[in-house]
C-alpha cells in the first residue's frame, strides 16, 4: 500500500470514485479539484493500482484568539472493490501523518461513519449546526440598517477582514484556506449576492446570501460583529419576506442572530459534529489560546504506540509545554479523548464523571479551567 499526491493522470480515476462514493457528476467533481487545488488530493494505491483519493487542507481552527495549524480530511473515496477490506483505517493514518508533515498539530473532519473514525484516533470535537427563520418574523424588527452590495473580485477582499475580527473571539472555526473560500463563494453569479453592512464609520457584518431556492433564502456566509449589526442583518433578511418565507444560515451554539430574534419564528434544522485527532500534543498546547490566568498541569496522554508525558504551563493565556520526565500525572486520558477534551467540546468534569480522564478533584477542576471558553464549532461544512 503506498500513497502518493495526486496529478492530472488521476484525474478520471477521482471523477469515477467520487461517481461511486457520493454520486457526483463529472462537472462537480472537476469543480471541487479547481476550487480545492488538485495538489491537495492524495491516491492511495495497492499493488501499483489506485484504490482510494482524499482530500487534505491545511488550515488551522480558532481557540481563544490563536490558531492551532490544522488539516481538513475531506472527501475520502473508496473503489468499490476495496471497500471493506480495512483500507479506510489505512488512509486516516496516512492522512494524519501527511498533516504533520504539513506542519498541523490536529487533523479534524466530518464522518460519515463513527465508529470507523473513532477506532482511528478522532473524537468529537465541536459543532456544525443550521437554523431556520421565518423571515415574517425578522420584518417586525425596527432597526434602520446601512449596507453596500459588493461584487466579482472585490467581495473577499472586503468580508475576509470582517471574517478575520469575527474568529478572535471564536472557538473552533477555521482559519479559511483559498479552498474554503472557493466553496463557500464558488459560482458568484446571478444567485448569490454579497452585503457588508457599516456602523460607524466601519464594516461590522457581511452576509453572503444564495438566492437560488424561491422556498428557502440561504445565507452562504455570514459575519456579525455586535448586537447591533446582528439585528440589522435581521432586517434586512426580513426585506426578503414577500420572496422567501424561510432564511437558513449555519451558527453557533449560542448564535448571535437567534439572541437577536424579536421572538419566536426560528427552529434548529441540523446538527451534526466534526472529529479531531491530535497528531502533536504538544505543538497543539502550545499553539491554542487559554482564557485561564496562571496554571499549570501535568498530563499524561496515552496512545496505543506512544505516550506523552507533558508539563502544560499557562500564563496570561499563552502556553509553554515540556516534557515530563519523571513525577505523577495530575491528569491521565487516552489520545483519541484528548481531542475532546482539548478543544472544549467536552468539560473536564464531564469527561471525569464519564471515565474517559482522571485525576483527582483539584487536577479535575484545573483541567476544567484551562480548557474552558466558548463552546467549539464550525460555519461550513468541510
Amino acid at each position: 500500500m503506498g500513497a502518493r499526491q495526486a496529478d492530472s493522470g488521476d484525474i478520471d480515476f477521482i471523477v469515477a470514485a467520487y461517481r461511486s462514493a457520493f454520486a457526483f457528476g463529472r462537472g462537480r467533481t472537476i469543480e471541487y479539484l479547481q476550487n480545492t487545488g488538485l495538489e491537495n488530493f492524495h491516491v492511495i494505491e495497492h499493488s501499483a493500482r489506485p484504490a482510494a483519493v482524499f482530500a487534505l487542507i491545511e488550515t488551522g481552527h480558532w481557540f481563544c484568539g490563536r490558531v492551532v495549524p490544522a488539516c481538513n480530511i475531506a472527501h475520502v473515496a473508496i473503489s468499490p472493490e476495496y471497500r471493506g477490506t480495512g483500507l479506510a483505517g489505512t488512509i486516516l493514518d496516512v492522512a494524519a501523518a501527511a498533516a504533520l508533515q504539513r506542519g498541523a498539530a490536529v487533523a479534524s473532519l466530518f464522518a460519515s461513519t463513527r465508529p470507523l473514525y473513532r477506532r482511528s484516533g478522532f473524537e468529537l470535537a465541536g459543532s456544525e449546526i443550521i437554523y431556520e427563520a421565518d423571515t415574517s418574523e425578522l420584518y417586525k424588527i425596527k432597526d434602520r440598517f446601512r449596507c453596500r452590495p459588493v461584487v466579482g473580485e472585490g467581495v473577499l477582499p472586503a468580508i475576509a477582514p470582517i471574517y478575520g475580527k469575527h474568529c478572535r473571539t471564536e472557538t473552533g472555526v477555521l482559519e479559511r484556506s483559498p479552498a474554503h473560500w472557493n466553496a463557500l463563494l464558488q459560482g458568484m453569479g446571478d444567485e448569490l449576492a454579497t452585503f457588508v453592512f457599516e456602523g460607524e464609520g466601519e464594516d461590522i457584518g457581511y452576509v453572503v446570501l444564495d438566492t437560488s431556492n424561491s422556498e428557502c433564502l440561504v445565507l452562504r456566509d455570514w459575519v456579525s460583529l455586535s448586537g447591533s449589526s446582528s439585528r440589522d442583518i435581521l432586517k434586512f433578511l426580513g426585506t426578503f419576506s414577500t420572496v422567501y418565507p424561510r432564511v437558513r444560515w449555519h451558527g453557533a451554539p449560542q448564535d448571535a442572530l437567534i439572541f437577536a430574534m424579536p421572538d419566536k419564528g426560528w427552529r434548529l434544522v441540523h446538527q451534526e459534529e466534526f472529529l479531531m485527532r491530535i497528531v502533536s500534543p504538544k505543538q497543539a498546547l502550545v499553539a491554542r489560546g487559554y482564557e485561564c490566568g496562571s496554571a499549570s498541569l501535568r498530563l499524561d496522554i496515552v496512545g496505543d504506540a506512544q505516550r506523552h508525558s507533558l508539563l502544560l504551563s499557562v500564563e496570561n493565556g499563552f502556553a509553554t509545554c515540556v516534557e515530563a520526565v519523571s513525577g505523577p500525572a495530575d491528569i491521565t486520558v487516552g489520545l483519541a479523548q484528548f481531542a475532546t477534551l482539548f478543544s472544549g467540546f467536552r468539560s473536564a468534569y464531564f469527561l471525569e464523571k464519564a471515565g474517559w480522564i482522571a485525576g483527582d478533584f483539584a487536577a479535575i477542576k484545573r483541567c476544567h479551567d484551562i480548557f474552558s471558553g466558548p463552546a467549539p464549532w464550525v460555519g461550513e461544512h468541510f
